[in-house]
């Protein structure tokens, strides 16, 4: 009965845990807030500055360029009243008395708008001044006669009204410069402190980012490392993941599977070790029989039939060993035990192999087509007879009736080369790697009396690596070509040295 996936999840949190955020895109939210935040404010206060910079500028231009015309406008007006005025005391012509008067009252708006937008006080003060003498020199003009000593006199007047025209416009170009270097200070400052801004807010901007980054990828990285521990068949150590709310409950969820997993490898077990239990009582008893047989307890037998009895007693003999491989793959899913390695030549393993498999080759009326030559390996001699038992069993197995069996044996890059190739159905490719699975069932068509458990490659294979060597399936175009690579003895000079080590899956 397979169990639900558990509904549990994180503990509510309490409290001011309450605003904490508990979802990646929560996190995700708040640090793209947090990075562009600095930078808005940035963008904000080069806004305000440049806006301030812009009207300072617009408003001392416009000022300055008015305050400049109007004094120009104002030496302007003078000088027409001076002419006429000189020109009223020559000829003594009314109509030049009028001309002034109407200059005059232009100058007094003129000089009137100008000291309305002054700021500076003596220029306002100057600018009073001309309006009141101006005002002065109009009455004596008008009460006195042409050509009057006091009429004369007080053309002097104009002289003194002149230079504090003058005066006003150098002040007001003198003040429009100083405004703009007062403009070039401003912005100089501002650029200044953009420019740290931007210094500051880069690495703000970057240290919020890293700081989200982390709280996002640590959870991710204990996430991924759970999952990998249990690809790699670690489940023993409880998962435990951190962080928001959706990756704890991925974590949760994880951490059920593994239990599971657990569960399901101790049925594992216990079902493999129930089952290679009760394969060892008829085993002993064919055993005992074929004892018997061999020993001619209960008949004299001929030679066929003793031949028959020492095929079944060597047989039996290796089912006892498989037995053993079972059981021992079911208390660690790989077998792990010392390799004996021993200075042998591989064709006298084989056809002791072939030996026990005659009497189904027998039945199909299979033929064996062996090309093996006397090259000598370092192996273990039962591990190495456990893998091309297992290669030759299959070939047997898939090959169809009056079939070829071929074995071939080759040395390539310092290796030994074992290829086993039937004329079956063959392996699809998208099984090559499938078969060595432990438990896995091809989907190959087999007739015969007995299925596989699926754990025969997969030992074999584990053997071939224990050697630090493989097992591989080649493409083949018809039947199945398994290939066995091992590593050549070392040879010194004395001979070939026999070495134990001690491997592990």
């Amino acid at each position: 009965m397979v169990s639900a996936i558990p509904e549990q999840g994180p503990a509510r949190p309490r409290g001011i845990a309450r605003l904490y955020p508990r979802k990646v895109m929560h996190w995700v939210a708040i640090g793209i807030c947090l990075v562009v935040l600095p930078l808005l404010i940035a963008v904000a206060s080069a806004t305000l500055f440049m806006r301030e910079l812009a009207l300072d500028s617009q408003t001392t231009v416009l000022e300055g360029t008015e305050s400049i015309r109007l004094s120009r406008t104002l030496n302007d007006l003078l000088l027409g009243m001076e002419r006429n005025a000189r020109v009223y005391q020559v000829i003594g012509d009314t109509k030049l008395l009028t001309n002034y008067k109407d200059l005059q009252a232009q100058f007094d708006s003129v000089a009137a708008e100008l000291l309305e937008g002054e700021e500076n006080l003596e220029s306002a003060r100057q600018i009073s001044q001309l309006r009141a003498t101006a005002v002065e020199l109009f009455s004596v003009f008008t009460n006195e006669p042409p050509n009057s000593s006091l009429a004369v006199n007080s053309l002097q007047r104009f002289n003194t009204m002149r230079d504090l025209t003058r005066s006003l416009v150098d002040r007001n170009s003198q003040a429009i410069e100083d405004r703009v270097k007062g403009i070039h200070a401003y912005a100089r400052r501002g650029q200044s402190i953009l420019l740290w801004e931007a210094l500051m807010v880069v690495p703000v901007a970057a240290g919020l980012g890293l700081v989200i980054m982390y709280r996002v990828s640590k959870p991710m990285r204990d996430l991924d490392r759970s999952i990998r521990r249990l690809g790699a068949g670690d489940i023993d150590e409880p998962i435990k993941v951190g962080g928001p709310q959706d990756i704890q409950a991925l974590g949760y969820r994880l951490e059920w599977l593994r239990q599971r997993l657990g569960e399901l490898a101790n049925q594992k077990r216990i079902f493999l070790q129930h089952i290679s239990h009760e394969l060892k009582t008829p085993l002993a008893s064919i055993r005992e029989g074929t004892n018997l047989l061999q020993g001619q307890v209960v008949g004299v037998l001929n030679e066929q039939q003793l031949e028959v009895v020492g095929i079944l007693e060597s047989s039996s003999v290796q089912l006892q060993r498989r037995i053993e491989d079972l059981l021992a793959f079911s208390i660690s899913d790989e077998p792990r035990s010392e390799l004996m390695l021993d200075s042998m030549v591989l064709k006298p393993l084989i056809q002791e192999v072939i030996y026990r498999h005659e009497l189904p080759m027998r039945a199909k009326n299979l033929q064996l087509k062996m090309e093996v030559r006397n090259t000598r390996i370092a192996a273990d001699s039962e591990k190495l007879d456990a893998i091309i038992d297992n290669l030759v069993s299959n070939a047997v197995k898939f090959s169809p009736d009056n079939g070829v069996i071929r074995i071939s044996e080759s040395v390539q890059n310092g290796r030994l080369q074992l290829d086993v190739i039937d004329a079956g159905p063959g392996i699809h490719p998208s099984e090559a790697e499938k078969i060595f699975q432990p438990f896995y069932q091809s989907s190959t068509p087999y007739s015969g009396h007995l299925k596989g458990t699926g754990l025969g490659l997969a030992i074999a294979r584990l053997y071939a690596r224990m050697h630090r060597g493989d097992l591989n399936v080649i493409e083949c175009k018809a039947g199945a070509h398994m290939q066995l690579t091992l590593p050549l003895a070392i040879e010194r000079e004395n001979g070939v040295q026999p070495t134990c080590t001690r491997e592990s899956a």
